[in-house]
């Protein structure tokens, strides 16, 4: 019993030293950074909203962190996935909303209502 205290205690800890630094990093782009974006980016940033153009910086504003990362290659290109909130057992695998990036800038997103794996869509990344 005292090694799983210890063991919960240490967790807790790290995760809440770990905290913080998303927080220095949020205000950091919304002092530095958001003032210089364009009016329709602030608006969506604000909403929680996403346009397609937008870097991961400004997503990352709009919608926090994304559960799960993932670069693949598409007809030899490489498009970066940001996976959120997961409506399934795994973060990476699973997910209820996802953002397709191309050299740093959204290109497209999708959202589903039950969980689906992850998996790259047939046919390749969606274009559109």
């Amino acid at each position: 019993m005292r090694k799983l205290r210890l063991i919960l205690s240490n967790g807790l800890f790290l995760v809440a030293m770990a905290l913080p630094g998303c927080d220095t990093e949020r205000h950091r782009l919304l002092t530095q950074e958001y003032p210089s974006y364009p009016e329709g980016v602030r608006w969506a940033i604000d909403k929680g909203n996403i346009l397609r153009g937008m870097t991961e910086d400004q997503v990352y504003l709009a919608l926090g962190s994304p559960v799960c990362k993932k670069d693949v290659v598409d007809e030899g290109r490489t498009v970066t996935v940001w996976l959120y909130p997961p409506i399934g057992r795994n973060a990476c695998i699973t997910s209820a909303f996802r953002v397709y990036f191309e050299r740093g800038a959204v290109t497209t997103w999708d959202r589903y209502s039950t969980p689906t794996r992850y998996t790259d869509p047939v046919g390749g990344v969606p274009v559109y």
